[in-house]
């Protein structure tokens, strides 16, 4: 995805949030650590926290505070937006107000 990104001048994020979610601290993460050199980190601000929750107060779901954040974050991106994810459900319910916004599984 990322050479295509990068062709298409299209600017890859990720969610700081999401690094807790895929580093362990071991040998494996030096793959992340490669991908994560192409792509712009953004951090989890107040307003987002607050986003992620009215996001998940207005879904009902519970458990899924991470992926708030990371849908919270998604729909700050200009668009068109293509969130990658291993909750396509759960991002699918979080994001159904933006309709320039799509979501795709890994």
């Amino acid at each position: 995805m990322l050479p295509s990104a990068r062709h298409r001048d299209a600017q890859v994020v990720v969610s700081a949030v999401t690094l807790a979610e895929v580093l362990r601290g071991m040998p494996r993460d030096a793959a992340t650590y490669r991908v994560l050199t192409r792509v712009a980190e953004l951090p989890v601000t107040s307003e987002i926290g607050r986003a992620a929750g009215a996001l998940l107060g207005s879904t009902g779901l519970s458990g899924a505070t991470v992926d708030a954040v990371v849908a919270a974050t998604a729909l700050r991106q200009p668009d068109p937006v293509l969130l990658v994810t291993s909750h396509p459900s759960d991002m699918a319910a979080l994001t159904a107000s933006r309709t320039d916004l799509a979501v795709a599984a890994v």
